[in-house]
């Protein structure tokens, strides 16, 4: 290549580069050194693994996945008790009394009862719909956990994708400022260009690798996360997603149907406590043996009685507001889940248009760039302008790439958050 000749600012002695080239030297040997010896973590991407089994995988080793056998467990109990013919225990219950401690005159008295509680006038019936409405709110908490592991692991995968292309990008210019550098090494060896101009690059690739060792870190961060969420070492090579059809936030969404279904749940369970009280009535069976004195015969009875409460018991009213304040929550928490999912989704509606409107500017912005820099590196390869002035424009392109591949990103993750907005799971 034939360059234009350019007057140097000044000019070194070749001892002192000498110095210079030894120094650089051990300095790049230092430096193959440490990376040597730092060993980075990696996630392999595999084209067989789906979103789909990687939610199953998250969902399985989630946390709060032993929830959903505990409310399972509380289900069944409730359908259990709900199917009994009696509310409560039998009760059997037994006395003797006898007169050999006083008169002694041979009379005894013995009786054995057995008591069956009974369902109170409304309490089965309110408790079988208690026990209705867990089971039918069992596929909206399976939906509704699933829809909020999917929220967590998208998060995660965009992060991820985010953070290894920012780390990818600022090793692709750093290679280029790197072969820049070379080029104003040459220049000043042969006395193109000054000392001051390629320590200004040495300066300016040093920046860069700083900014590029922050990104690794991230990345690094990232990868750890995504680990300790998924425990996997792969990651599925696809992870973009098609935009969902839905408009709006409908009723059928996991989140609020969740919400609707405690809210049922909550009225159920007031109703149980209206219906329920602390007294209940029973059936009693008796059996009684008793004898007057040692002439008399022996009498042995059977019978059968039936015990009613009168009224409520007085504690049953403050149980009653207590079960209608849960019910209150259940109502306001459903109103302010709608609220808020109304929210998001403009939120996820706005933030895709925006990022699509931007994407079309900087799809403009990026070529009009990239061709500036052909034309720039010719241009300074020819010493039409000066080494501060092409560090300025690599780092102004530097900006735009970065930004742009950022928007790239951003569109897909954009399209899963109104995925997720909308209440469309992995």
């Amino acid at each position: 290549m034939t360059f234009l000749s350019r007057r140097p600012k000044f000019r070194t002695s070749n001892k002192f580069s000498r110095l210079v080239l030894i120094a650089a030297g051990i300095s790049a040997q230092s430096f193959a050194w440490a990376v040597q010896e730092h060993v980075a973590e990696q996630l392999l991407f595999d084209d067989d693994l789906s979103l789909s089994s990687l939610l199953a995988t998250s969902v399985a080793r989630h946390p709060q996945a032993g929830m959903l056998v505990a409310r399972s467990a509380t289900r069944d109990a409730e359908s259990k008790y709900a199917d009994r013919w009696l509310p409560e225990t039998t009760e059997l219950t037994a006395f003797h009394m006898s007169d050999q401690s006083f008169d002694d005159i041979g009379a005894y008295e013995n009786e054995v009862a057995l008591s069956f509680p009974l369902w109170l006038p409304g309490e089965k019936k309110a408790q079988s719909k208690l026990a209705e409405s867990l089971t039918a709110s069992r596929a909206g908490t399976e939906a509704e956990f699933l829809w909020r592991v999917s929220g967590q692991l998208r998060q995660q995968l965009w992060q991820l994708k985010l953070a290894v292309r920012q780390w990818q990008l600022a090793e692709e210019q750093e290679q280029r400022l790197s072969e820049v550098l070379q080029q104003v090494t040459l220049f000043a060896e042969t006395g193109e260009l000054s000392r001051a101009d390629q320590l200004a690059t040495m300066e300016e690739l040093a920046i860069w690798k700083g900014e590029t060792m922050l990104l690794e870190a991230e990345y690094m961060d990232a990868i750890r996360l995504y680990r300790s969420f998924t425990g996997l070492e792969i990651i599925p090579a696809q992870i973009d997603e098609s935009l969902s059809t839905l408009q709006t936030v409908e009723a059928e969404h996991p989140a609020l149907r969740q919400a609707m279904d405690r809210m049922a749940e909550a009225s159920a369970s007031t109703e149980v406590v209206r219906q329920r009280s602390n007294v209940r009535p029973s059936l009693d069976l008796f059996w009684r043996g008793f004898r007057g004195d040692t002439r008399s015969p022996d009498v042995n009875a059977l019978g059968i009685g039936f015990a009613m409460p009168i009224g409520k018991s007085p504690r049953r009213e403050p149980e009653v507001a207590r079960a209608y304040e849960v019910f209150a929550m259940a109502e306001a928490e459903m109103l302010e889940t709608k609220r808020q999912l109304d929210l998001g989704f403009h939120e996820a509606n706005h933030v895709l248009h925006t990022t699509r409107e931007r994407l079309k500017n900087s799809d403009v912005l990026i070529k009009t760039a990239s061709e500036r820099y052909q034309l720039d590196k010719l241009a300074f390869e020819l010493g039409e302008f000066s080494t501060s002035e092409w560090l300025r424009r690599l780092s102004q392109f530097k900006k735009i790439e970065q930004s742009h591949e950022l928007l790239l990103i951003q569109q897909g993750a954009a399209i899963a958050a109104y995925n997720q907005a909308v209440g469309e799971s992995l």
